[in-house]
């Protein structure tokens, strides 16, 4: 409690001094996208080492406090893990490396420190965030008729800072006395917007119809044209998601019908040919069966011997022993 008591002492006593003495510099604006990183520049050479170090956003939050006594860094609330300096490697630096960039960083911050007199240093960020824009023609919204029938376009804006507006164009030119409605979403966990315009039209006008996003205050750092799809006149409208779809589908399921096709086809050619292999076996098989059965007869079969071959009668036995 003392201590706490004894830094708000000693800043309103820096503040009463800076008042009257003090040195500040005002450097460039710097512009951060949500989501990156950015370096917030100080340079602090002949400081005082011993004296703090103080960064600051606006008057009232303050993002880290390093005491150059105690050697202790104080991170403010919302900064964790966050924010560092580079006092360890270069003593004459006092830059803030902020990451992470959201919304509400948004703003002026104030670096601090003690050389002679109390300096101070300005530095302006402004945190932006590109819109991802898209259009098309809202389905089954169109009344047909001989004019051409009116027909409902739609153009969204996601996730942008700061606030931005939609603008449209026919043929590369702004589009005046139109019929349109818009519609503005805030996020507030994360401080971007969301954009919507509904626009209702002629659909017989043949020109290429565009929306595009503005920022109201950096229109010519934030300003991008629409990642439209072109929507042309009543003969070459955007088809809708589900038109889309329904075309996607059945162009998938004839590519499925084609493959099933040849495959059968395939398979009914596999199967002829194994059936007609099959009977040209057969065949053969009887073929030869029938020439084994031809050469099985015991007159013709080989090595096989006669019965009057093999035979000697008693006859030829006497007139063979009356000459001995």
């Amino acid at each position: 409690m003392e201590t706490y008591r004894t830094h708000i002492v000693m800043w309103t006593v820096l503040w009463l001094v800076e008042v009257f003495l003090c040195a500040s510099a005002h450097l460039e604006p710097l512009q951060a996208i949500v989501g990156q990183n950015v370096l917030l520049q100080c340079p602090c050479k002949k400081r005082n080492e011993r004296m703090d170090i103080k960064w600051q956003l606006e008057d009232h939050t303050t993002v880290l406090h390093h005491s150059g006594s105690h050697n202790t860094t104080n991170i403010g609330e919302g900064y964790q893990n966050r924010v560092s300096l580079f006092q360890n490697e270069d003593k004459d630096n006092c830059s803030l490396l902020l990451s992470g960039i959201t919304v509400a960083d948004n703003g002026m911050y104030k670096c601090f420190f003690q050389t002679e007199p109390l300096v101070y240093i300005h530095i302006t960020l402004h945190v932006v965030a590109s819109y991802s824009v898209c259009m098309y023609q809202v389905p089954d919204q169109a009344s047909g008729g001989s004019g051409g029938g009116v027909g409902v376009y739609q153009c969204k804006a996601y996730r942008g800072y700061p606030k931005g507006q939609i603008h449209w164009k026919m043929g590369g030119h702004p589009l005046v006395n139109t019929s349109r409605r818009d519609e503005t979403y805030l996020d507030n966990s994360t401080g971007l917007y969301s954009l919507t315009s509904n626009l209702t039209m002629d659909q017989s006008q043949g020109e290429k119809l565009q929306c595009m996003v503005e920022n109201t205050d950096q229109a010519s750092k934030l300003n991008s044209t629409c990642n439209e799809k072109p929507v042309y006149s009543r003969n070459n409208l955007l088809e809708s998601p589900d038109k889309v779809a329904v075309a996607a589908g059945v162009s998938v399921s004839v590519v499925v019908m084609l493959v099933a096709g040849v495959l059968l086809v395939i398979f009914l050619l596999t199967r002829c040919h194994r059936r007609e292999t099959s009977t040209q076996r057969d065949t053969e098989e009887r073929s030869v069966t029938q020439q084994l059965n031809m050469y099985e007869d015991p007159v013709f079969v080989c090595g096989a011997s006669s019965p009057s071959d093999t035979t000697i009668s008693p006859q030829l036995m006497d007139d063979k022993m009356e000459g001995w």
